[in-house]
C-alpha cells in the first residue's frame, strides 16, 4: 500500500469539504489497491468497437464442396490473409496453389470424424455472445493499460485437433473443437493426457486465447536465459492474464485443479527454500530449467500431489509481490522490464512458513 504524506494546514469550510471530498476518493483507491483490486480498472470511458467472434468454423463447413474456388475467394475476402495460414499451416492442407487444395478441403469437411466433431462444437457454442461480451472487456482493458494498442480479429475455427489457440497475421484463432469437456471421446482417441483432458473446457478458453496471444504480443526478452529470467517472464504473462481478466479464479488462469493450486500456496515457502537451497535460480541448464517448467501430471522433483510448472507459479508471486511493493509502475512498465534480478529484488519476496 502506498503511504501518501499531506501537509495539513487549517481550512476553510469550503476548502475543508473539497478535502474530504478529495481525501475519501484518495482513500478510496488506497483501499482498493490494498485489497487486490488495482486491477479492477475502470473501462467505461475506453472507446471501441464491441468484438464479434468471427465464424470460420461454420463458414468453412458450410462451403459448397462442388463450387470451391468461388466460395473459397469470399473466404480470403471476409477473413484476408489469415485463410490462407489457416489451410496451410493450421490443417496442414498444403498451400492454396496446391492442385490438391479443392480435394484437401472436400476431404476435411466430410469426413466423418470431423463432421461429427463440428456437430458437438455447434451443440456446444450454437452462439458466442457471452465470448463476445468477455473479449470486448479483455480488449477494453488491453488498451486501458497498452493505449497504443489495437485489437485483433478473432476468429472461431476447426483446426482438425492441432491447436487450442494461434495468434497470427494479427488474428486471434481459437479452436473450438479443443473446448469441448473432458467427456469429449475424440480427446481419448487421440491419446491425450488426462491432466491435459481436465482443462479442455468452454471455462477456460478465453485464458487460454488470451495467453497465446499475450505470448505474441510480448515475446520474450528478458537480458539472460537462466531460471530466474523464465519465470519470471512466465509471471510478467499471466499477470497480464490477471490485469485483463481480473475476475477470474487463478485455478483456470494458470490451469490447475483446486488442490494443486492449494499445494502451491500451501508449500510456497518450502518450495522457494528448495529453489534456493539447490541453487537453481540462476542455472541455465535446460534440462533442469523444464524439470520446474514443463508440463505433466505434477513436478516431479517434489510429490505425485505437487502442481506441474511450480516455477512459473512462484514467478507470478514475484511479480504480483513487485507490482504490489511499487504501485508506480504501470503494467506497460513491468512488460518493458528485462532484467528478472531487478524485479526480485524491488518484490522483496519471503514466503511466510
Amino acid at each position: 500500500m502506498h503511504n501518501n504524506k499531506y501537509n495539513f494546514h487549517f481550512l476553510g469550510t469550503t476548502s475543508m469539504k473539497i478535502f474530504k471530498v478529495v481525501f475519501g476518493f484518495t482513500l478510496c483507491l488506497m483501499l482498493a489497491s490494498c485489497n487486490g483490486n488495482r486491477l479492477d480498472v475502470d473501462i467505461s470511458s475506453i472507446e471501441m468497437e464491441d468484438i464479434e467472434i468471427k465464424r470460420l468454423d461454420q463458414d468453412v463447413f458450410n462451403l459448397d464442396t462442388l463450387n470451391l474456388e468461388a466460395n473459397t475467394n469470399v473466404l480470403i475476402g471476409k477473413y484476408g490473409n489469415f485463410y490462407k495460414i489457416f489451410v496451410r499451416s493450421i490443417l496442414n492442407n498444403g498451400g492454396m496453389r496446391d492442385s490438391s487444395y479443392a480435394y484437401r478441403m472436400k476431404r476435411f469437411i466430410t469426413d466423418k470424424d470431423m463432421s461429427e466433431a463440428y456437430d458437438l462444437c455447434q451443440a456446444t457454442y450454437p452462439n458466442l455472445n457471452e465470448f463476445n461480451e468477455e473479449l470486448t472487456r479483455v480488449f477494453k482493458r488491453y488498451k486501458y493499460h497498452f493505449p497504443n494498442s489495437e485489437p485483433p480479429q478473432v476468429v472461431a475455427m476447426m483446426s482438425g485437433f492441432n491447436r487450442s489457440s494461434v495468434f497470427v497475421d494479427s488474428t486471434l484463432a481459437i479452436g473450438l473443437e479443443m473446448y469441448l469437456g473432458k467427456d469429449c471421446k475424440f480427446y481419448r482417441m487421440l491419446g491425450l493426457k488426462n491432466y491435459k483432458i481436465i482443462f479442455m473446457n468452454p471455462e477456460t478458453m478465453m485464458s487460454d486465447a488470451i495467453r497465446t496471444w499475450m505470448f505474441e504480443e510480448h515475446p520474450f526478452k528478458m537480458n539472460k536465459n537462466d531460471f530466474l529470467s523464465e519465470i519470471i517472464y512466465l509471471g510478467k504473462i499471466l499477470y497480464l492474464n490477471d490485469a485483463l481478466q481480473p475476475n477470474v479464479h487463478d485455478t483456470i488462469k494458470i490451469q490447475y485443479t483446486k488442490k494443486q493450486l492449494d499445494y502451491c500456496v500451501q508449500n510456497e515457502h518450502n518450495i522457494w527454500t528448495y529453489f534456493i537451497a539447490q541453487k537453481t535460480l540462476y542455472t541455465t541448464n535446460h534440462a533442469e530449467i523444464i524439470k520446474f517448467t514443463g508440463e505433466g501430471p505434477f513436478t516431479a522433483a517434489f510429490s505425485k500431489e505437487s502442481a506441474p510448472r511450480i516455477g512459473y507459479w512462484i514467478g507470478w508471486q514475484i511479480v504480483r509481490k513487485f507490482m504490489q511493493n511499487n504501485p508506480a509502475i504501470s503494467v506497460q512498465e513491468l512488460m518493458a522490464i528485462d532484467d528478472a534480478q531487478t524485479i526480485l529484488s524491488k518484490a522483496k519476496y519471503k514466503p511466510k512458513k
